[in-house]
């Protein structure tokens, strides 16, 4: 008896650390630097493209338009595109190790001059993290209908707003600069925790990201007919949170993504003791704040509040 109650206190001390001891297991971490002295030949070429991570369906399209299911390992080339079903995840890995990681309902194609990587975003979003060259400079782009984002090393978030003329992006390390086609203006500076709404017309003003909102528990269980529910404080500003579940801390295997109104979240079928919660918020323009990672144990029966 004296042993089933200690191993039930030792369950239900596991839980509270994953809960309570999740708060500082994430931070940005700094982008690899490269040679100083590395001569232009010797810089990588981006493509081809190597499928890191996939989960759910998605698809490599070529230059005719013809669609073969994409599996790990696939390689993808210049002038090659790849689309994403609902609930599909891809990371790319690039020559030069920089990473693109696809979400559900997304399109781009990949392109490169000059070994300057270029993304063109066709539907959806796309989230990169940039590695740093040196000397400083300007090597992968987003295009995007309404103009082109460049940048030299940092990690950065491209979202085309479905039926507008209309792109956002937030940047959460470094810096992005935003510059409209065919226009004569000097490109505007994203830096580290702003955002901007880009449109064809008027001012480029970057502004704050909202922070990454808090978990306050959970409730259930994913195993349970229930679900499970994530518990989120309440954000003064947020209109809405983006919840994100993976089975590993870089989110390149995202098991299931939710968008809510609420503070309350849940998922069903999920099967692993332990997971990896990312949960953002968006403010009043539609941009995406910042993102607070947690390390949780799905199985406790009650929600823990801190």
């Amino acid at each position: 008896m004296k042993s089933v109650q200690r191993n039930i206190t030792l369950a239900l001390m596991l839980g509270l650390t994953a809960i309570l001891g999740s708060t500082a297991l994430y931070a940005e971490k700094p982008l690899p630097d490269s040679n100083e002295n590395i001569a232009f030949e010797d810089i990588p070429e981006p493509l081809p493209a190597k499928v890191e991570a996939l989960e759910g369906e998605a698809w490599l399209i070529d230059k005719r338009g013809t669609e073969t299911p994409l599996v790990e390992g696939m390689e993808v080339k210049r002038e090659q595109g790849i689309r994403t079903g609902s609930n599909a995840y891809v990371a790319l890995l690039l020559g030069d190790d920089s990473r693109i990681v696809l979400p559900a309902q997304s399109s781009v194609v990949l392109l490169s001059e000059k070994k300057v990587m270029q993304v063109k975003l066709l539907q959806g979003q796309v989230e990169s993290y940039v590695s740093k060259r040196e000397p400083q400079v300007e090597h992968f782009q987003i295009l995007t209908p309404v103009g082109v984002l460049g940048v030299r090393g940092t990690h950065f978030r491209a979202r085309q707003v479905e039926g507008e003329d209309t792109v956002l992006t937030e940047v959460l390390s470094g810096s992005v600069a935003a510059e409209r086609e065919e226009r004569y203006e000097v490109p505007s500076m994203i830096n580290a925790k702003q955002g901007m709404r880009i449109v064809p017309d008027g001012d480029l003003n970057a502004v704050d990201l909202l922070p990454g909102p808090q978990l306050l528990g959970q409730q259930g269980s994913a195993a349970a007919q229930k679900g499970w529910t994530i518990l989120i404080k309440p954000l003064p500003g947020a209109k809405r949170y983006r919840v994100q579940v993976a089975s590993d801390p870089r989110f390149m295997r995202i098991k299931r993504e939710q968008f809510s109104n609420s503070t309350e979240v849940s998922f069903f079928g999920l099967d692993l003791p332990l997971y990896y919660v990312r949960i953002s918020a968006f403010d009043e323009l539609g941009l995406e704040g910042l993102t607070s990672i947690y390390h949780v144990m799905h199985f406790l029966p009650v929600a823990t509040q801190y």
